[in-house]
Order: C-alpha cells, then structure tokens, then sequence
C-alpha cells in the first residue's frame, strides 16, 4: 500500500501553492554526453518547499537520450528533509530499458521495489544518517552532495541499479570551467564512489556546471549559467 501511494504523496508537495514558500533553488538544462558522444538532454528543478522544521526539497527532472538500442526517456522525482537526506524517490523509466522504481523511507531502513517487463523485485537497505540518492546519469542530483566538506562520507542509495555505496569527498579545489562559452569560477570536487571517482563542479551558491564518471564515459554540461 505505501507504494502506490508514493507518487500521489511525491506530485502533491510539487503542486503546492506559492503561499506554502515554494522557492526554486535551482533549474537549468545539461547535454548530456556518452563517451564524447551528444546523446540528450536532462532539464531540471529543485525546489525548497515549506517553512521551519517542515521544510524539505523537491527535485525533478526530464532526461531524453538517444542511445544506440533507441530513445529512452528518464523521469525522475526525489524528496528530501532540509538537510537533503533522502526521504522518497521514485523513477520512470520508458522506451528501452522500461523500468520503474520508488523507494520510500520505513524508520530506519529504505523500502524500494522495482518493476520491469521481467516482473517485481523488493529490496530493503538501511537509511543511515544524511543518505541520499545518486542514481545513475543523473546529473542535478550531485546538487545534494555540494554541502559535504573534503575528507567526509556519506551512503548513496543508486535505485536502478539496486544498490547502496559509500560517497568519499576526496579532494576540493578552486578552478575555472567553460559554461555556455563562458569561464566560470567554480569548486572542482572530486568524490570517490566504490573506487571510481565523479568530477564535480560546482559554482560559488552550490549549483552544478559540469559532472564527467571518467570510467563510465558520463558527462554532463550546463548549457547556461
């Protein structure tokens, strides 16, 4: 019962009211690149919703890629507390690799099912302090991780993939990167993620510009400041 009625409880906090301090913190587009190749677009928003100790954070995005099996489109949804720690998800996936996936926070643990043409599959992981979602290319969501200092940890749930892995801030430095044909002053953060490292660059109010997973051949461009 609590996952159908997920996504009634997820599309309602985006339909709130502007009396209910509906702020957007960040929405833009990136293209979205494969082994250098343009393969698509995520665009995005994240939005602070509520006020004082009901606050929290909504965050949605529409991925289209063309990919060589063909299209796929990847609709993703997240809700989380004031201090970004995850407390429901959901992603939709059609065209090739049609899949859909929620999770949902039960105490201590996250409750997730995922259903595709091959059937169901439930799996429960543990929700250890600040987790958050990083699911596989999506770029708007490493937005969660722009507060975390260099040298601390923190979980990632990675739902499509059915996992959970340990996010290392391994190093932080100030550099300049190319955004719409402009430089821009930016943080250059490079997180180890079960020994893979995610470039992550982020500019002075925490926004994300640019992400490259070198091992995977993920990379994502802001198309505008």
């Amino acid at each position: 019962m609590l996952y159908r009625t997920l996504p009634g409880i997820l599309m309602l906090a985006l339909a709130l009211p502007v009396w209910a301090q509906n702020v957007v913190v960040d929405e833009g587009t990136f293209r979205i690149f494969e082994h250098g190749q343009d393969v698509g677009t995520e665009t995005f928003a994240i939005r602070r919703v509520g006020q004082g100790e009901d606050t929290h954070i909504i965050a949605n995005a529409v991925i289209e890629l063309e990919l060589p099996g063909g299209h796929q489109q990847v609709k993703p949804l997240l809700r989380g507390g004031s201090d970004l720690s995850l407390s429901a998800y959901q992603v939709e996936v059609s065209g090739i690799d049609a899949t859909e996936v929620t999770v949902i926070l039960g105490g201590r643990r996250f409750l997730t099912r995922t259903r595709s043409p091959s059937g169901e599959l439930e799996r429960e992981f543990r929700a250890t302090p600040g987790a958050v979602v990083l699911d596989n290319g999506v770029a708007h969501q490493y937005w969660f991780l722009s507060r975390l200092a260099e040298g601390t940890e923190v979980t990632a749930l990675v739902p499509r993939a059915g996992a959970q892995r340990l996010i290392q801030v391994r190093e932080s430095i100030l550099e300049s990167v190319e955004v719409a044909d402009v430089q821009v002053q930016s943080r250059h953060v490079t997180l180890t993620i079960e020994g893979h490292s995610h470039e992550v660059w982020y500019d002075a109010e925490g926004r994300v510009l640019k992400v490259l997973v070198a091992d995977s051949g993920f990379t994502a461009e802001r198309t505008s400041q």
